[in-house]
């Protein structure tokens, strides 16, 4: 079953929960992980994550493994 423009409004209100509470989520995860890359200088890291936040749809993980792999381990 096909959801089309005629029927959209008939989406479960669960679901549009759902839906927010994703894009809250990612939007947190890639607004964290693209602040940290600028302020590293980081241009490739930068243009992945920019791609994947606005193009892909991963729920975040590329955004948490980023920062995960590159957590200095003591701050000085």
């Amino acid at each position: 079953m096909a959801i089309g423009l005629d029927n959209i409004y008939n989406i479960p209100a669960s679901w549009i929960w759902l839906i927010i509470i994703v894009a809250v989520w990612k939007l947190i995860w890639y607004g964290f992980a693209l602040y940290k890359t600028i302020e590293k200088k980081e241009k490739t890291w930068f243009v992945i994550l920019f791609i994947c936040a606005f193009v892909l749809n991963d729920l975040g993980i590329l955004a948490i493994i980023y920062l995960l792999l590159r957590k200095k381990k003591g701050r000085r």
